[in-house]
């Protein structure tokens, strides 16, 4: 079978292309590591690049997949929720939190207390 020159340039390109939209990433591993690295990518004649890259491209996953939610917000979740928050109100009398500049000051002076009875 014949080749022409015309699919061996758009090899060229295509391959130009895809260079160009990869980036490198050092890593420092041991150096048997690297060695069964080398050893399982010959066993798929794959370079060191490719047999990673296929690893990380079916390990890490996509940006879609890991900012999805796990569950969506129901009804009875929103419910539960607003019982929670007044059941808080309630045992609070309607303040969520104390001031944290207030509880600051006020164990300040109980430590100053405890240092002047020294």
């Amino acid at each position: 079978m014949a080749l022409r020159k015309e699919e061996f340039h758009h090899e060229d390109e295509q391959q130009e292309v895809n260079t160009m939209k990869r980036s490198r990433i050092t890593i420092d591993i041991s150096p048997e590591l690297r060695r069964r690295i080398k050893v399982a990518a010959s066993q798929r004649d794959l370079s060191i690049s490719e047999y990673l890259g296929n690893i990380l491209e079916e390990s890490v996953p996509e940006e879609a997949s890991i900012k999805q939610p796990g569950r969506p917000v129901t009804q009875e979740t929103l419910e539960r929720l607003r019982r929670i928050r007044e059941k808080i109100l309630q045992d609070r009398q309607g303040k969520p939190f104390e001031d944290s500049t207030e509880m600051i000051r006020k164990m300040r002076e109980e430590r100053s207390q405890e240092l002047e009875q020294l």
